[in-house]
């Protein structure tokens, strides 16, 4: 813990002693410009939960196995490829275990915001103009938000067969609710912390150019290029954040099913 109480300096230290009480999340305690996080991952978490909710809860979870380690590196985005598509973003994301991937985010005093991102698509360069809500300021128990977004994701050209081009649209539908607050426990330390729950469902069309109409790709020539027509998709992500300035990003988050199965657990390493 970088920053201790100075009444308890003798007292404090990582994993040493957590102080039961709720926490604001805020602009402050997040990542900026020119940090880096690196992650532990553990694919296959076993019996492991997500727990309750409510106040006062406490969240061991140092029986995870880190089976892999990623680095996400925060930098300025003008200098990532496709910056000049997303103009609005202040702060830039790559993740080490994602060599062709580039997020631009938008951090501000209401938020942390997902821009978009830029992705290689055989072999050219795209941007996919996708906005996403990580987490909103003020956040703490009670706090909660809804987003929709519709658009087109990408196109590409194809040239044969009698398609003209390919794209992909996408709708999505996500609800934010921070429904826990309590000491959460890693490898990593112990921490005063919030649990933000996140739901997520995204409904992605493919479309094909026959000529001179868009229509929604037929279920044969889908299964001959290893897509599907019309593909729906749940997402759930619990992560547990802190204002200790220890930890700037989510000290451990979850992917899980409906049925409350973890499929991916990644916490803070250092």
């Amino acid at each position: 813990m970088k920053k201790k109480l100075l009444s308890l300096a003798s007292l404090l230290s990582v994993g040493a002693i957590a102080l039961h009480a709720q926490i604001t999340l805020n602009s402050t305690h997040i990542v900026s410009v020119g940090a880096a996080v690196e992650q532990s991952v553990d694919t296959i978490p076993g019996a492991i939960t997500i727990g309750t909710s409510g106040a006062n809860q406490t969240w061991n979870f140092t029986g995870v196995t880190e089976r892999l380690v990623d680095t996400l590196s925060f930098s300025n985005p003008s200098a990532m490829p496709g910056a000049s598509n997303f103009p609005s973003a202040n702060m830039g994301l790559t993740n080490s275990g994602q060599d062709s991937s580039w997020q631009f985010l938008d951090k501000n005093t209401t938020g942390l915001f997902v821009v978009g991102q830029t992705i290689f698509i055989q072999g050219t360069q795209t941007p996919i103009p996708f906005p996403s809500t990580i987490i909103t300021f003020p956040s703490t128990m009670g706090t909660t938000y809804n987003t929709t977004w519709s658009g087109k994701l990408f196109q590409v050209f194809i040239g044969q067969g009698g398609i003209d081009s390919a794209r992909v649209t996408r709708g999505d539908s996500l609800y934010s609710n921070v429904d826990a607050w309590g000491n959460v426990t890693t490898s990593f330390g112990t921490f005063a912390s919030i649990r933000q729950n996140v739901y997520e469902t995204t409904v992605d069309t493919t479309w094909i150019l026959q000529s001179g109409t868009w229509s929604v790709i037929d279920p044969f020539t889908a299964s001959l290029i290893g897509v599907e027509p019309i593909a729906f998709d749940t997402i759930n992500t619990a992560r547990w954040w802190t204002d200790n300035a220890a930890s700037k990003f989510p000290v451990i988050e979850m992917d899980y099913e409906n049925n409350g199965t973890v499929n991916r657990v990644s916490w803070q390493k250092n």
